[in-house]
């Protein structure tokens, strides 16, 4: 917990303002108290130096997700598959499993087809200590509020969890 908030961390696996993921992880970020933060994973990484595939957002977002009670988690999925930054994290997380506290996991899957690719994301977030409250999917060009009030559901009962584990966090009811 940061300052004894309970700490959210939203990651999204698009960058882009005409996401429909984005819209999603900004919507279930605004229903939450403080703390929180977000990373948006865009599908393009540019660099000052020469070209690289090392993403420098990923190790502090292992960080930020070693310090999460609630993570929620909202993306796209091209092609059936996790967007490429994505994956990237997940095999980190996977190489460097977390311990020693446990999470609160929301997923927002936005997809035309199957959602198959969701399961090495299910399987880092386990091994992350994770415990997923609960699973949301929705069309790639879905309009907002055609899934806000669920993924704002989603949210709240995913942070609820958390703040019956620590019931003496901020802010206070």
């Amino acid at each position: 917990m940061h300052d004894g908030y309970i700490f959210t961390l939203g990651i999204c696996g698009s960058a882009s303002a005409g996401s429909p993921a984005t819209a999603c992880l900004n919507l279930m970020l605004a229903a939450l108290p403080p703390v929180k933060r977000a990373a948006y994973l865009g599908e393009v990484l540019l660099t000052a130096g020469p070209p690289t595939l090392d993403d420098p957002l990923t190790v502090p977002l292992l960080t930020d997700i070693a310090d999460a009670e609630v993570l929620l988690i909202a993306t796209p999925l091209p092609g059936g598959a996790l967007p490429v930054r994505l994956q990237a994290l997940v095999r980190a997380l996977n190489a460097a499993p977390l311990t020693g506290r446990r999470r609160f996991v929301a997923l927002v899957a936005f997809a035309d087809g199957p959602t198959t690719g969701l399961w090495p994301l299910r399987h880092a977030i386990e091994a992350a200590g994770g415990d997923l409250v609960g699973e949301l999917y929705a069309e790639n060009d879905a309009a907002p509020r055609s899934f806000a009030a669920d993924a704002v559901a989603l949210a709240r009962a995913t942070y609820d969890r958390a703040r019956h584990l620590h019931p003496a966090a901020l802010p206070r009811s």
